[in-house]
């Protein structure tokens, strides 16, 4: 199923405004959705909007929640969430963390009790396209736990993602790390399971501690696990960024005192730094250019065609779409049952599959 860019984003405000959202928040969320899918992560694009409708129905998701300063100390703005839509909730902190920065030239922000903020590097291009270079770390709470400790059989923690991002010089798409601290993300695993496509593997169990490359088993009774990336190192960070989003944001942590009603509530600790603040900025400006042309001149092993740097993907991506989205038949069957349940049309200029 292929749509225009503008019929998507239309689409998508439209599914959210229908579930009691105001204008401005839906327009916000579906303009995240819709890039996310543009640049080629479908586990946080569109699709994403049936899982967020169980939250709605449960109460776990305010349609009409948005973000209140808490905390301003100059170069820290502490924020509450309200279980609104972080798609619209972190648009709005890292809009005010990107102006204190221009102010300051730095700003800390940390963010409690939001709905899933969806593509971190969303935030990430928000920053870099400003000038400024962000770290953020993420945890989730609220709902049970998805990712094994490193030698774990059982999980205990969540998918934990960091993002980091920064300007490149000469015209470059910016530099976007954002990744899951988890072999992949647990909506990466509910899309390959939709597809009947396998998991990558070494990065899940099952439910009695066993490789598996069945994304399902993420989904059974009792669940399987996933696994960190990299072993021992990406459990330990997952477990940094699960103390420096959960415990400095005052939002918590995945431990089981806290309750678990089947929600992704995010917490967040970022940093936000503008990297031309003093008088070493053409010096700063060359070194990162000739790092990245350093690295882009690497000799390429056999059967690849050039070394890239993250962000390429992204940019990449986002230049293939540039007018349209296509979407698989499972995905599409998704949002049209949704459609039909909230009496949402259809876009009218859409081209089915033949």
């Amino acid at each position: 199923m292929t749509v225009t860019l503008e019929e998507a984003r239309s689409f998508g405000a439209a599914l959210v405004r229908a579930q009691g959202a105001p204008e401005d928040i839906a327009q916000d969320v579906a303009e995240h959705l819709v890039e996310a899918d543009r640049v080629g992560y479908t586990s946080h694009g569109l699709s994403i909007l049936g899982s967020y409708r169980k939250a709605l129905d449960a109460g776990l998701l305010d349609p009409q929640g948005r973000a209140e300063r808490v905390n301003d100390r100059g170069t820290l703005l502490a924020f509450e969430g309200h279980h609104g839509y972080g798609q619209h909730v972190g648009r709005d902190v890292f809009k005010q963390g990107i102006a204190r920065t221009r102010e300051r030239g730095q700003c800390i922000l940390t963010l409690r009790n939001s709905h899933h903020l969806g593509r971190m590097g969303h935030y990430g291009e928000m920053c870099a396209h400003a000038g400024f270079v962000l770290l953020a770390f993420t945890n989730v709470i609220d709902r049970n736990p998805t990712v094994a400790p490193f030698g774990g059989a059982q999980a205990r923690m969540t998918t934990n993602p960091l993002c980091f991002a920064g300007p490149l010089p000469d015209g470059r798409p910016p530099l976007i790390v954002d990744m899951a601290t988890s072999t992949i993300a647990v909506n990466k695993a509910r899309v390959l399971a939709a597809q009947g496509s396998e998991a990558p593997a070494g990065a899940l169990i099952d439910a009695e501690g066993r490789a598996t490359t069945n994304p399902g088993a993420l989904f059974t009774d009792p669940p399987g696990a996933l696994l960190p990336f990299g072993g021992h190192k990406g459990y330990a960070l997952g477990l940094v960024a699960e103390l420096l989003a959960g415990v400095l944001s005052g939002g918590g942590t995945i431990q089981p005192e806290r309750p678990r009603r089947g929600a992704a509530t995010n917490n967040l600790f970022a940093l936000i730094l503008d990297p031309q603040v003093d008088f070493q900025s053409d010096w700063r400006t060359h070194e990162v250019g000739a790092f990245i042309d350093y690295l882009l001149d690497t000799p390429p092993q056999p059967g690849v065609d050039r070394v890239q740097y993250p962000g390429e993907y992204e940019a990449g991506n986002r230049a293939k779409h540039a007018t349209h989205l296509t979407f698989d038949a499972a995905i599409w069957q998704g949002l049209s049952t949704l459609a039909h349940d909230l009496s949402v049309p259809l876009p009218a200029h859409r081209t089915d599959p033949a």
